[in-house]
Parts: structure tokens; C-alpha cells; sequence
């Protein structure tokens, strides 16, 4: 907030985009300073002290708000001291007012984003490395909703997909009783399903496994071809059996996240996508607008594809650097269907689905599916689709599929939704050699990190995971702990663990390092919250009465007072920035310094002094009503964090 401010007026000043900060090795030199000076001086071609004092007095005729001074340092520093008593004074009862609403933006976005996470193959249990997609996804929706825009979240289904194709053709023809096109008899397929095993892991092993039978039997590839056309059919009783197998996996999906407080406003199925004609509309709609060209000869002959590069030579002959929509043999490529459900989600498709609900979720909201046998969009109770933003949250292995996307929709004069289209890329999660050993994956030769890879079994089961987090829980407490609390703590724990990364670091899984439940974690977030609730309500139970009041202001706060008044008023300013660069990890390093800045309030109120009083035990009854209103504060606003992060706010622990 202050230091936001104050870049903002530098920016202006000096004709630049960023104004780096920093902490005065003195803190009587300032509350915070900045080398800008330095760094612009020679570009300038003037003296670094001389240059920072023209910008000091233009900073002095300035108003700037919540500064009490600014100052010169050489070689070239600017240093600010803050009003704190203002600061203080104004920021402290606008927390009380809006309460589960500071922070937020006063006007509401008159635009729609459309996030689509998740997007699990549903062919098998998802892992941790999933679990990564659905948090991030998730957050930043949160982060939307929050800054006032409408959101639609979507998870996309990839039912007509080869991993599907090979658990389908496992299931009919690994093990006896095989099926026989004789009798279509679908049923004792089922049958071999074991009760004592969940579905999902069930098809974790099947899936590994057929990818080693399908090696050594050539019968197998047969099949699974014959398999692959039958539910492309949509009509013959495999392709029946294949959808009523992937919702039985997209339930278990479901089920998995909601435990992290994750859930949907759609679920979009390719199968449906295929039905309704959205690739034949698009394909004539790109060769109507020139983004599409048919390959006359070259290493693409007879292939419909996007201009996106042209023929190059390399030490490995011809190239095309063109990407192929429509193969020659007519079939359509994985990213023919991603440009037709991405000109859906901005509404420039005239096509639509059907849809129906699909249930309600835990959180108490409806989940909607697209159906063959749905309504059209127009009878039913909430519009999809029709997007202003759409963010795909997908791996970085998956980045050049998304450019091209965006690429086709430029040349087509679409321009605008376009540069909208925003792919929210991150690293992939991999395990480290001791996580690989405690799952069987151990490899050959040792390595800094496993790859996961469900081809060949390998990888840490999300529903094992957040199973062995709640019982670490339960280990690491110093008194019994309710389910919901159990639960609570072990939710926390891993969204913030797969947040606190930034998106270009690879998660090198560890079982040890994420089962931490103290230091930079969730579980000491929620720990810093419940003592907060636990301070107010003793003071509740006490007869203490404390509330704001301008005469209880001290004329001078303590070094972790003004901690933690600067911390609570940078949330406002964390959530947008966060918004609109979506660096998720700058939130959890806000909820972690907001945690911090209150412990050492709460601990060394203060500083200096033999003997901390503990708050509702002061006897002069301003600085009581005082700091317990910090304590509130407090409350409110690490509360509102939790929330952002889609986790609980424990009362108590």
C-alpha cells in the first residue's frame, strides 16, 4: 500500500516501469529506501547524489501519502520514514468495516474469465503431479472472484483419448471373460472389476500394464486400433461402455479434490465436443478466414495446415515448421480440437453444447456437465461459455500447442481474444530418489529427481498423499484433534506446498519436506489464525471490552507493531498484482510474512523489554483496547488470505 504508492509517484517522476525497494541497514535512516538513483544516474550521465537530490525535492512538493520524510543517503539513496500513527489510524478501522471485504476492489468487472484446469486424462487415479494443475486452477479462479470479475471454471474431459482407448481394450481383452462382438455382452466385463480395489487404482495398475503386453502382442495393437474406432463411433456398445468407465474415474477425480476444497462449474467432454460438430465448424470457418492451407507436396503433402513457420533446412534434411491441423489421412489432430473449444469459450463458435447437471457439489454449488442428450444452452439456467479472458492451466510441455492456438486465432482476424488467451504454463512435478524408493520407482542410476509416469505405474497416488499428510497431522499434534480439524490442517498443507513455488520450478516431490507441519507451511498459517481467535475470545471470556478508538492510538508504535500494520496494508495491493501477473507464490510469501509479522507481535510486542505482558493482562487499558484491535486485524485479514488460498479458517486447533 505505502510503498506501492510511493512507486507509483516515482514511476511518473522518473519515466520508468519498476521501482525496486529495500530496508536501510539503520532503521533511523528510514522504513525503506530505494537505489533507483543509482541505477539511473549513468544512463543519465549525472552524478548519482546530485541526480537523487533533484528527485528528493521534487518528492517534497509532492503529496505523499502516509510519508513523514524523505531523505538523502549517499552514494545516491532515497529514504522514506512513515507516518505510522496516520497509517495506523486510517487502516485499522477500515479492516473492521469491511471486514471479509478489505482489500477487495469497490467496482465490480464487467467481464467474464474462463478458467479451465485440471483436465486429468480420465483413465486412472490422479497423482501429486496433477494435484499441482487443480490448486493452481483453483487459486487463481479464487483471485478472480475476489477482484470482482465473473468466473467459469471448467475441467476438461479427454474421454476420447488413447490412454482411455488402452484401459477400455485392457478391460475387454486382457483377462477372461474377453468380450465377443458376437454377443456385445458388456456386463461381464464389469465383473471383473474387483469390489475390494477403488476403480480408479484399479485402472492405475490395468493401464501400466497393458503398456507392457501391448509391446509383446501384436494382437493387442489390433484391437486396441478397432477399440479406438469403435468409441469414435459414438454409437457401438464399446463406446458406451468407454464413457460409462471415464465418469466412473471422473467421479473418483472429483471426489480427490474436493478434499482440497476444489470444485467446477462444468465438465466439458471431447466425446461431446466431437458430437457436435465444433472441429467441422471450425475447419470451415479457418479456411474461410485464410488461416488454413492445404500442402500441395514437401514433407506435409496432403495435410491441411496453419502457416506457422514454413520449410527449413537442417542437418536432419527438409522441415516443416508448419503444424498440422488435418493429417492426410483425414483425421484431426489434438490441436484442430483445441482451436475449435477455444473459439467456444470467447462464444465466436456458432455451435454450442448440450448440457445437464451433473450434481451438487460439497461446497454446496451445482456442477453442470455438456451431455449428448442435454439441453441447449438457451433453457437452462446458467450461460457457459462466451468468455472476455480464457486461462489454461497447463504444463509447460504443452506451451507450443498454445501458441498455436492463439496463432490461429489472430489469423483469423480474432485479435483481440487472441492476446486473451493467456496459457497459465508450469513445471512439471517429479519425484526425488527417496520419494522414487518409497513407491517402488527406484531408478537404476541415481538421479536428483524420478520423472512420474503413468505408463509405467509410477507415482504417488493423490488420494495416498493427502492420506499420509493427515496422518503426519495427527503424529506432529500435542493433543487429539478432531476429523475436521485433521482434514483442515492436511489441506492446508498441500495447496500451500504446491503454491509456494513459483511457476518455473519443477517440484522435486520429497515426502519429508512436504509433510512439514511448521516454518514456511499452510499448517503454521492456520496455527497463527486459530491463535489470533484464541487471544479474542479469552479476552471475550475475561470481561475485557476493547474496540477502535482513535485516543487508544499510541503517538509511537513499537517495531512489531508497525511490522505488522505494513503487512496488513499491502494485502489489497498483493491480491491485484497477483492478479495480473498470476505469480501465485507471491501470495503464499504474503501469507507467510502477514503469519510472521503477527508471531513476532504477538511474542515481542516489546522489543527490548524483560518482560512481554501478554495482551489481555496489560493493565493500561488504551494499549490493551490497542493491540487487541491489532490482534483483530490481524484475524480479518489472514482470514481473507486463507480464503484466497482455498483454505480453512480455524478457530481453533
Amino acid at each position: 500500500m505505502i510503498r506501492e504508492e510511493v512507486a507509483e509517484i516515482l514511476k511518473t517522476i522518473l519515466g520508468v516501469e519498476e521501482i525496486p525497494f529495500n530496508v536501510p541497514p539503520k532503521r533511523e535512516m528510514g522504513d525503506f529506501s530505494s537505489a533507483i538513483c543509482l541505477s539511473l544516474a549513468k544512463e543519465k550521465r549525472r552524478p548519482p547524489l546530485e541526480f537523487a537530490k533533484e528527485v528528493v525535492e521534487t518528492l517534497k512538493s509532492t503529496l505523499l501519502p502516509y510519508i513523514l520524510e524523505v531523505t538523502l543517503s549517499p552514494p545516491g539513496y532515497l529514504n522514506f520514514k512513515v507516518n505510522w500513527p496516520k497509517l495506523t489510524e486510517e487502516l485499522i478501522p477500515e479492516i473492521f468495516e469491511k471486514a471479509d471485504h478489505f482489500g477487495q476492489p469497490r467496482e465490480i468487472k464487467n467481464e467474464k474469465v474462463f478458467i479451465e484446469h485440471t483436465s486429468v486424462n480420465p483413465n486412472k487415479a490422479m497423482h501429486i503431479g496433477h494435484l499441482r494443475n487443480s490448486v493452481l486452477g483453483d487459486t487463481v479462479a479464487r483471485i478472480f472472484k475476489w477482484l470482482g470479475y465473473r468466473t467459469e471454471v471448467c475441467n476438461y474431459i479427454d474421454d476420447t483419448g488413447v490412454q482411455v482407448v488402452d484401459v477400455v481394450t485392457a478391460l475387454l481383452y486382457l483377462d477372461p471373460p474377453f468380450f465377443r462382438e458376437e454377443d456385445m455382452d458388456i456386463q461381464t466385463i464389469w465383473e471383473k472389476v474387483p469390489a475390494d480395489q477403488p476403480f480408479d487404482y484399479f485402472c492405475w495398475d490395468l493401464y501400466a500394464r497393458f503398456q507392457g503386453e501391448v509391446e509383446i502382442d501384436l494382437s493387442l495393437r489390433e484391437k486396441r486400433e478397432k477399440v479406438l474406432h469403435q468409441i469414435e463411433s459414438g454409437t457401438h456398445p464399446v463406446a458406451f461402455f468407454a464413457k460409462e468407465l471415464a465418469t466412473r474415474i471422473v467421479r473418483s477425480h472429483l471426489d480427490t479434490v474436493a478434499q482440497l476444497s476444489i470444485y467446477y462449474d462444468l465438465l466439458n467432454w471431447e466425446s461431446d465436443i466431437i458430437h457436435q460438430g465444433f472441429w467441422e465448424a471450425t475447419f470451415d470457418l479457418l479456411k474461410a478466414r485464410g488461416g488454413l492451407r492445404l500442402e500441395a507436396g514437401g514433407p506435409n503433402q496432403g495435410c491441411w495446415v496453419v502457416p506457422f513457420g514454413g520449410i527449413v533446412e537442417t542437418s536432419e534434411g527438409v522441415r516443416s515448421l508448419d503444424k498440422i491441423l488435418v493429417r492426410s489421412n483425414g483425421s484431426v489432430t489434438y490441436t484442430g480440437k483445441d482451436i475449435a473449444y477455444q473459439l467456444w469459450k470467447f462464444g465466436l463458435l456458432d455451435k454450442d453444447f448440450l448440457y445437464e447437471k451433473w450434481g451438487t457439489q460439497a461446497n454446496g454449488e451445482d456442477l453442470w456437465t455438456t451431455a449428448r442428450d442435454g439441453q441447449p444452452g438457451d433453457h437452462i439456467s446458467k450461460q457457459f461459455g462466451k468468455a472476455d479472458w480464457v486461462i489454461n492451466v497447463i504444463d509447460v510441455r504443452q506451451s507450443y500447442p498454445q501458441e498455436v492456438v492463439r496463432e490461429c486465432l489472430k489469423q483469423m482476424g480474432f485479435k483481440k481474444e487472441a492476446e486473451r488467451s493467456i496459457h497459465l504454463a508450469y513445471e512439471v512435478v517429479n519425484l526425488s530418489p527417496q520419494a522414487a524408493r518409497i513407491v517402488g520407482a527406484e531408478e537404476k542410476e541415481e538421479k536428483k529427481a524420478v520423472a512420474m509416469s503413468g505408463r509405467s505405474g509410477t507415482g504417488v497416488k493423490a488420494r495416498d498423499f493427502i492420506e499420509i499428510v493427515k496422518k503426519k497431522v495427527v503424529e506432529k499434534a500435542d493433543h487429539a484433534l478432531e476429523e475436521s480439524v485433521v482434514s483442515a490442517l492436511a489441506c492446508a498443507a498441500i495447496r500451500y506446498y504446491l503454491l509456494k513455488f513459483t511457476l518455473e520450478s519443477q517440484i522435486v516431490f520429497d515426502f519429508d519436506e512436504a509433510l512439514k507441519t511448521t516454518g514456511d507451511t499452510g499448517v503454521y498459517l492456520e496455527y497463527a489464525h486459530a491463535r489470533a481467535c484464541s487471544i479474542l475470545r479469552k479476552a471475550e471470556e475475561r470481561g475485557v471490552i476493547f474496540g477502535w478508538k482513535k485516543t487508544n492510538l499510541p503517538s509511537q508504535l513499537t517495531e512489531t507493531e508497525r511490522d505488522l500494520v505494513e503487512t496488513l496494508s499491502r494485502f489489497g495491493s498483493v491480491i491485484a498484482k497477483t492478479g495480473k501477473n498470476l505469480r501465485i507464490s507471491q501470495l503464499t510469501e504474503y501469507a507467510f510474512d502477514l503469519a510472521t509479522a503477527f508471531t513476532n507481535f504477538y511474542e515481542h510486542p516489546d522489543p527490548g523489554a524483560e518482560l512481554q505482558t501478554p495482551f489481555i493482562h496489560l493493565q493500561d487499558e488504551r494499549l490493551r483496547s490497542f493491540r487487541l484491535s491489532l490482534v483483530k486485524a490481524f484475524q480479518i485479514v489472514m482470514g481473507n488470505t486463507l480464503k484466497l488460498m482455498g483454505m480453512a479458517t480455524l478457530e481453533r486447533i
